[in-house]
């Protein structure tokens, strides 16, 4: 199925720049604006305005895009098919990974996923869930592994991997801080309220797992006093650890330290890591598989080092 050349119209499409699209396709811009004049005088319509720093689809070139992306996909979707059915792999899985535990986790299994499927990309893009989303609509990436405290998508397929608590982080020289050295089944469960005096540092509002914490707080009855809001959740052990601040922090990154206690703030405090892919997206054993060896990687390193 040839479709190089609705590849190179959909490629400046989405760049709206033909020489940023030429880079991409690793064509030349003379060559690649050559294909585009002859496609436009086969239809008898531009498809791009042209300004200088600025491409704009006509409306012409909207619906042609538009019906592109749907061959492009049936073209994917359809090799995919094939290539299970033959048993014979190629081309690119694409995987939307969160910050931080996303990239750990595909160094660490990709070498195992490589010798299974050679002739196999294995496309990792580093971003948060809400991009992901987006990405996933648009068939951009293949699957998602996220962190989530709802499902909130029904046109979404959500494959559960494992429910994440959520610990208090105290430092070791606060009063109620334990001595004892326990593992996290043993964490003693204490109410959020007797806290209302320390000073915290949580992750940004913009995370889902924020809201989990809010109604914590609200549920506690108190509003914590903040030194700062982070993206990462290691600065936030970091800085507990320094006796600068409580946390609240996922267990993937509750490493045992002598310098911090971790509490239990019972079973709501948590959220689910789950592979979520389009309902009407194939995915062909590759991907398949990818989604297994990631499961079992975070299933048997609760932790990031």
């Amino acid at each position: 199925m040839e479709t190089k050349l609705i590849e190179y119209i959909v490629t400046i499409a989405k760049h709206r720049s033909i020489s940023r699209a030429a880079e991409e396709l690793y064509i030349t811009q003379s060559a690649l604006n050559q294909q585009l004049l002859k496609l436009e005088q086969e239809l008898g319509a531009p498809i791009f305005i042209r300004t200088r720093n600025h491409w704009e689809l006509t409306d012409v070139g909207k619906l042609y895009v538009q019906r592109a992306q749907q061959i492009l996909w049936i073209k994917s979707e359809t090799y995919n098919q094939i290539q299970d059915m033959a048993k014979k792999w190629k081309g690119t899985v694409t995987i939307g990974l969160t910050p931080e535990r996303g990239i750990q986790m595909f160094t660490s299994v990709y070498p195992q996923i490589h010798d299974k499927y050679p002739d196999m990309t294995f496309q990792p893009v580093e971003t948060n869930v809400d991009s992901q989303i987006g990405l996933l609509e648009s068939n951009a990436i293949d699957i998602g592994f996220q962190t989530i405290n709802e499902r909130k998508y029904k046109h979404l397929v959500y494959e559960h991997i494992l429910t994440e608590p959520f610990y208090l982080c105290v430092p070791k020289s606060h009063p109620l801080a334990y001595s004892a050295d326990l593992t996290p089944d043993q964490y003693p469960e204490i109410p959020l309220s007797n806290f209302q005096d320390c000073l915290f540092t949580l992750v940004k509002r913009s995370s889902g797992m924020r809201k989990v914490i809010d109604r914590m707080f609200a549920a506690a009855g108190f509003t914590p006093r903040l030194l700062f809001e982070s993206t990462h959740m290691r600065t936030m052990q970091k800085l507990t650890a320094n006796g600068q601040c409580c946390s609240i922090i996922p267990r993937t990154y509750a490493v045992p330290d002598s310098r911090v206690v971790y509490f239990s703030l019972g079973p709501d405090a948590s959220w689910e890591l789950a592979a979520v892919h389009a309902q009407n997206h194939y995915l062909n054993n590759a991907a398949k598989d990818f989604i297994q060896v990631a499961s079992d990687y975070w299933k048997t390193h609760p932790y990031i080092e």
